[in-house]
């Protein structure tokens, strides 16, 4: 694809959170020792909220019932991200309702763990996990909705 025919993609993430407060990561295998939330493209045609119920239930086994936008932040050229040479713009979500039983894919997401938010960052994240928790953890589920551009930093 040409410089001049590239889009930003958007990407919806989803972070789950059980009644005890704690939230769900798992191993990411598209970066490889990091750990990511659910989450994935939107694809043509779909909202949001459709690309967000169909991440979840394919990389989770989960339906979602109950959520709301966070943070909005983008990524501009993320060096660990394919080719290094990606706009992404992330539409992420709160989910605290759902109905099934957690069954991760194993294909993207594995080895998950219910944690504390906090205890969470002691973990290696991906940038933009990372970047929520620390946002969810300053305001947390019904907090105020952000935009965070790129920083320029991060992996």
């Amino acid at each position: 694809m040409s410089e001049t025919s590239r889009y930003p993609e958007i990407i919806v993430g989803a972070l789950l959170v059980n009644p005890q407060g704690q939230i769900l990561v798992a191993r990411y295998s598209k970066i490889t020792g990091r750990y990511a939330i659910p989450g994935g493209h939107v694809e043509y045609g779909e909202t949001a909220a459709q690309a967000l119920v169909r991440e979840l239930e394919e990389e989770t086994g989960l339906t979602p019932t109950g959520f709301r936008l966070l943070q909005v932040s983008e990524r501009i050229c993320p060096p660990l991200y394919k080719d290094g040479r990606h706009h992404l713009v992330y539409l992420d979500f709160v989910v605290d309702e759902w109905r099934g039983a957690l069954q991760l894919d194993g294909v993207e997401l594995s080895a998950g763990k219910w944690l504390r938010p906090q205890d969470a960052l002691t973990l290696p994240l991906t940038y933009t996990t990372r970047r929520l928790v620390e946002y969810y953890i300053e305001v947390g589920s019904n907090g105020p909705v952000r935009y965070r551009p790129d920083d320029g930093e991060g992996g």
